[in-house]
């Protein structure tokens, strides 16, 4: 099933759905950084997978893969500057010096036609289990 956002809500939405996840596709003020800031934001996490841990009317709380440490991603304020478009959300950062920035994240879900596998496979072993019992 692809992911289709369109606002706030549409993206509150797909956070709840099991297994969605959250990636940094572009962070313009990362981008503008010496190579070794990079290769440090890099190490530390900032382009691995996340999911969502909890969330609140103003914010959530996600997991980084491979990485002990939680993420924050407030919406209380300054929203209606974010950019929905198809499985992107663009995220405006708000500072007081130099260019503006942006974090772009792109929004997936995994493979419905592996979920369809895996549900096969696991209701097939089922059967096997309750056909020859003790075995």
């Amino acid at each position: 099933m692809p992911v289709v956002l369109r606002s706030l809500s549409d993206f509150k939405k797909f956070l709840r759905k099991p297994g969605a996840t959250l990636q940094i596709v572009q962070n313009t003020f990362v981008d503008r950084q010496d190579e070794a800031s990079q290769a440090a934001y890099r190490r530390k996490g900032l382009y691995e997978p996340r999911t969502l841990r909890a969330m609140s009317k103003k914010a959530a709380i996600f997991d980084v893969r491979g990485h002990d440490t939680t993420v924050w991603l407030y919406w209380d304020r300054g929203t209606r500057h974010w950019r929905f478009s198809g499985d992107t959300v663009t995220v405006p950062l708000n500072a007081t010096l130099g260019p503006p920035d942006a974090v772009v994240y792109r929004c997936t879900l995994p493979d419905t036609g592996e979920r369809r596998i895996r549900r096969r496979s696991a209701a097939a072993s089922n059967i096997a289990e309750a056909a020859l019992p003790g075995l």
